[in-house]
């Protein structure tokens, strides 16, 4: 994700645009001293915490002056380009102040500290929401023929015109000035379900303690992901019985949380005067409805092959009855079992030659740049993430690196998200960086299909060929059914929260369960789902980021395009790529990808993943058929 929860609140165009003055202050570190292996370094950000207050201090005087501009950015080109210019100067600087409070914050969110901090950061971008929200009614009554007749004449305006456009395609979702206010305002508690969320999830679940081959383990977030791929189905199920509970145990409060989310997204929705919570969210880069519902609708048709799947992980996992604890198992041992971030950099780096020297080069140095927090220890945010707000500064990761394949996988989709940005960030002025989620999986998972592509080429022997098929095929059900999934129980959670509808912890589990056991065949004998496993909704932190997932099935039928051509070597698909990452925020994303060769509004790349998933399960049931 290249933007913070805190730019969330910058929902309105302008408003999201802001930022007065110079670009933030403190560049340089201030001291020399060394930073721990496997941890980021902030002081590019700011050298110091006292940095980073009084720059906060200097922008919420800034945020003053803009009062100043109301009135005046349809007098005339000049004063539209100055008045636009010194919102974007603040909104980066906000971008950044929101970056150091959002990371450090994540590393531990146990350090009261940072957490006071990342809601100043948030209150700080609130207040530039409410200082803004006159900006988009005025633009929108300066009228199309105006704007285009200036963007023409006015060299200045150039890198603000697809905000312009956008702006005027919207103008029936822009309200009046006191109405846009109230709105802005509204943005801080809009955001509280998330952070309380996250509190909860990352700070406050009471964690058990269990007993595996006479090792005492703490089974959290991070442990849970190590233990449910153990080899022993005895402790596979140890550790399922034992983690889901706790998150069962707070169905209730997060039920509320979500339904505070979803009640949120709703009232948004009608204030704009749209007819969906899921209108809202494609309306602002103006992608098909038709996206999401073919998505959905594709991966419904190709459960056959999903259920394929996990009847071949049956017989070659010897199970007589498939449970959902036996799905990430993996299906062979790999050669390496204990990789180093270093080994996983080096294996990404050779597995991305394909895409040439010079993305070649710029992975390298990110890699020795202090870029990233790979460490695993308790209190850090779960998950991982690419956080690339900082323009002027560099792209930052988060991750706990586990040591597996999938810790490697998750590395290379990382530096997907950040060789996203920093293509972007090259070649864009800022004012066209902030590239659309929509593309973002793309490049991400573009890097994770070459590194299951390179482990297949390169295997060593039978049993190493294996298991990067089998891989392969993992990434595949994670990345496109898994989140289809997702997608299907977040617009149906939307569509009763839009009913009207009571929504309650335990409605969202009867929700979920039904299609946890709809994708894995329960009822046809494929794999059993326990009443329980319907608790999984309450472990997704991305259903706070609404309709979001589903990208992640979109883009993963983008990547394959992109990934099998350009490891085939064909350079001209590689320049297409390569100018998409580049686009950034220039035109409308839909219409980028569609440019570059895929059109996600239709079946057809659905369905190719679909076949991609049969061919690989072809490949592996023919080497497994071998004696």
């Amino acid at each position: 994700m290249k933007r913070t929860a805190l730019a969330l609140a910058l929902t309105a165009l302008f408003t999201a645009e802001p930022a007065l003055a110079a670009p933030a202050a403190a560049p340089a570190a201030a001291s020399t001293e060394a930073v721990a292996a496997g941890s980021w370094d902030l002081r590019p950000l700011y050298a110091t915490p006292a940095a980073w207050d009084t720059e906060r201090q200097a922008i919420l005087a800034d945020l003053t002056q803009l009062g100043a501009l109301k009135g005046t950015l349809g007098t005339s080109a000049e004063k539209l380009q100055a008045g636009l210019d010194q919102a974007a100067a603040l909104r980066r600087r906000i971008y950044r102040l929101a970056v150091y409070a959002s990371l450090a914050a994540d590393a531990d969110t146990r350090v009261t500290e940072n957490q006071a901090r990342n809601q100043l950061a948030d209150a700080t971008a609130n207040k530039f929401g409410e200082a803004t929200a006159w900006v988009t009614p005025e633009v929108t009554a300066i009228g199309a023929d105006k704007i285009h007749a200036w963007l023409a004449a006015t060299p200045g305006l150039a890198k603000h015109r697809y905000l312009l456009e956008t702006t005027l395609r919207l103008a029936q979702h822009t309200l009046a000035p006191g109405e846009e206010s109230l709105l802005a305002a509204a943005a801080d508690p809009l955001q509280q379900p998330q952070s309380i969320y996250s509190l909860l999830t990352n700070a406050d679940l009471p964690w058990p303690t269990l007993t595996i081959r006479g090792k005492k383990v703490t089974l959290d977030q991070e442990k849970y992901v190590a233990y449910r791929a153990d080899p022993d189905p005895k402790v596979r199920e140890q550790v399922f019985k034992a983690f889901w509970p706790v998150y069962k145990a707070f169905e209730r409060t997060i039920g509320a949380v979500y339904a505070a989310e979803l009640r949120g997204t709703v009232f948004q929705a009608r204030a704009r005067k749209y007819d969906s919570s899921l209108a809202m969210a494609q309306g602002g880069d103006n992608i098909p409805e038709a996206v999401y519902t073919t998505l959905v609708k594709e991966a419904n048709a190709g459960l056959p092959t999903l259920h394929r799947y996990f009847k071949l992980r049956s017989r070659m996992l010897g199970l007589t009855e498939a449970r959902y604890s036996d799905i990430y198992v993996p299906l062979a041992k790999p050669s390496r079992t204990n990789y180093t971030v270093a080994e996983a950099e080096a294996l990404t780096l050779e597995a991305l030659k394909p895409m040439g020297s010079e993305y070649e080069a710029r992975l390298a140095a990110g890699f020795k740049g202090n870029w990233m927090d790979s460490n695993v220890q308790r209190g850090k945010r779960s998950g991982a993430y690419m956080n690339g707000a900082a323009y002027d500064v560099h792209p930052y990761l988060l991750m706990s690196f586990n040591g597996d394949y999938t810790s490697v996988s998750t590395l290379a989709h990382e530096w997907g998200h950040a060789m996203h940005t920093v293509y972007t960030d090259h070649t864009q002025p800022f004012e066209t960086s902030d590239y659309s989620t929509f593309i973002a999986e793309i490049p991400s998972t573009a890097n994770e299909l070459l590194l299951a592509d390179y482990m297949v080429a390169h295997a060593q022997g039978k049993a190493e060929k294996i298991f990067a098929l089998s891989q392969e095929l993992e990434n595949l059900r994670g990345t496109f059914f898994r989140q289809a999934m997702f997608a299907e129980f977040e617009l149906a959670a939307h569509q009763a929260a839009e009913r009207g509808e009571p929504i309650t912890g335990e409605m969202l589990t009867k929700l979920y369960l039904g299609l946890l056991k709809r994708y894995h065949g329960d009822a046809e004998g494929v794999v059993h789902i326990d009443d329980l496993y319907g608790i999984e909704w309450a472990y997704i932190p991305h259903f706070y980021t609404d309709f979001y997932v589903y990208q992640y099935a979109t883009c993963v039928s983008a990547a394959a395009y992109f990934a099998e051509g350009i490891g085939k070597g064909d350079t001209a698909l590689r320049e297409r790529y390569f100018k998409l990452l580049e686009a950034g925020a220039s035109a409308e994303p839909y219409q980028l990808v569609k440019a570059a060769g895929v059109d996600l509004a239709s079946p057809e790349p659905y369905r190719a993943v679909v076949r991609r998933m049969n061919r690989v399960m072809d490949e592996l049931e023919a080497l497994t058929a071998q004696k």
